[in-house]
């Protein structure tokens, strides 16, 4: 059901503040603003002290709603099965909120979860938030409580339809229309001013530290109060990204508790956003922070290696492995985190591109497979199809995840230059692999940092993004193979 209302018969409050309020709750699939959906939500906008609109509507989040959700808020299943979904309703919520104050009792959850939802919507969203938690522990120390259930009791607000959206987004009105009357105009004034000011930079960073923050790509480390490493990250401008993990609307639970701990933090500043991916990648590697978990983990991965049979068909080894090496007559057809995820992929073009079970390697038998007799293999399995027929099926099967072949005959570097300051980064490139980098300016070079020499399956990725996209082509100059080496151990920049 969706109820939207305009009214200006009723008079709210008269709160210290230029722009209009918008008092908001929500009712979630679960507490976490990236993977929970909005169930529930009301708004109720004032303007120069009185009601303006009053908007409420169910929400289908296209998902099941826990047991424990539906007992907490009577919303069932069933209840929001043909309610709108949120596309259906960002247009008249994004009225009900624009150009206003987001008040909310624990405004940082109800922000959280209306931002991203905004945000799968490619449309931005941003406001200043007024929480009433902290407007009561500012307003009333003496007391130790400061959710909801606990401030209806203790001001003896009647709630209607508790954990329902109207009914929350109405007792916080009711809240602030008490508040008012027992506050005087000048403290209000400095509680809400405080709130509304309040950074949520970590006590233990001094001012210093963040008007340091340089607004170019690089990458930041932040350290604990032991010194401890917690997480390295990179951006196009450090201070803004650094300060998004600060920012009220944290989009995890995990940038939470990073921002919590920072007491210190440094940054290493680059030319583009290439040399910052690649010096993140290295650093997490290298330095292991606590918070990079997923990105610091060094397990095995699985090569899928094409390999040709007696008959010249193309079947399929799996390989688990480290460090990858590049093999001509064994290459690499796609790399995969675990053999579960392998042998899905397996399966999923067998039956698409009509592929031997037996070559893939997913069956084994001396005779035909079983999907030739689901007439879905062609008999590759016994010489019965053509070698170049179905190795051509393999090799489109494959084409989207494959290593893409180097396409230079020798190595390459890669220059990011400034056009204001003339200086800049160089990496020395051959066969995916980088060797070297420089920073240059007038006065000459340095390293950047040590190269891998190796194939790093990451370092890939960035690479082959970059290297493959015909807008950075007038950055590469390519290197004949016996100055490759001397290249990356004495960088001379391009004129």
């Amino acid at each position: 059901m969706l109820e939207t209302q305009n009214s200006n018969c009723r008079s709210a409050l008269n709160f210290p503040v230029e722009k209009p309020l918008a008092i908001v709750d929500i009712e979630t699939t679960g507490g976490n603003a990236m993977y929970g959906r909005i169930i529930d939500i009301a708004v109720i906008r004032i303007e120069r002290g009185k009601i303006v609109k009053r908007f409420q509507t169910l929400v289908n989040p296209d998902r099941f709603i826990p047991h424990e959700i539906e007992h907490l808020t009577g919303i069932t299943n069933e209840a929001i099965a043909h309610a709108p979904m949120f596309h259906s309703i960002a247009r008249e919520l994004y009225k009900a909120l624009d150009g206003a104050i987001f008040v909310a009792h624990n405004a940082r959850f109800d922000y959280g979860f209306i931002k991203n939802e905004f945000r799968r919507l490619s449309k931005d969203f941003s406001a200043k938030c007024l929480c009433t938690v902290k407007l009561s522990r500012k307003l009333y120390p003496q007391h130790r409580n400061h959710d909801l259930s606990s401030i209806l009791t203790r001001h003896a607000i009647v709630c209607a339809e508790r954990h329902r959206a109207m009914g929350d987004a109405q007792a916080v009105l009711d809240f602030l229309s008490i508040v008012q009357q027992q506050t005087t105009h000048e403290l209000l004034t400095l509680a809400v001013n405080a709130i509304l000011k309040t950074s949520s930079v970590p006590p233990h960073l001094d001012k210093e530290t963040i008007d340091a923050l340089p607004e170019t790509p690089g990458v930041y480390l932040f350290y604990g109060k032991q010194g401890e490493l917690l997480y390295v990250g990179k951006s196009v401008c450090i201070r803004d990204r650094v300060m998004s993990h600060f920012s009220g609307d944290n989009r995890s639970g995990k940038e939470m508790e990073i921002a919590q701990q920072v007491s210190r933090i440094d940054t290493r500043q680059t030319t583009s956003e290439l040399g910052a991916l690649l010096l993140e990648s290295q650093l997490i590697k290298e330095l292991r922070p606590m918070y990079n978990v997923a990105a610091r983990r060094q397990h095995d991965l699985i090569l899928a290696r094409r390999v040709l049979t007696e008959t010249g068909h193309a079947s399929i080894a799996l390989e688990k492995t480290h460090d990858i090496e590049i093999d001509l007559e064994a290459p690499i057809m796609a790399i995969f985190k675990n053999f579960k995820q392998a042998k899905e992929y397996l399966a999923t073009i067998s039956k698409e591109f009509g592929l031997c079970q037996k070559l893939l390697g997913l069956q084994q038998t001396n005779s035909y497979c079983f999907a030739y007799h689901l007439h879905s293999c062609k008999g590759a399995c016994m010489n019965e199809e053509e070698p170049l027929l179905y190795n051509e099926r393999v090799e489109q099967a494959f084409a989207g995840r494959r290593i893409k072949a180097w396409p230079y005959t020798g190595g390459i570097v890669i220059e990011e230059r400034d056009p204001v300051t003339n200086s800049g980064e160089a990496f020395v490139i051959d066969n995916w692999c980088l060797l070297a980098s420089y920073r240059f300016t007038e006065f000459g070079q340095t390293e950047l940092f040590k190269g891998i020499h190796r194939f790093d399956y990451d370092a890939y990725k960035i690479l082959s993004r970059y290297i493959l996209n015909p807008r950075n082509q007038r950055n590469l100059r390519r290197v004949p193979l016996n100055e490759l080496y001397g290249a990356a151990e004495n960088y001379d920049r391009m004129d």
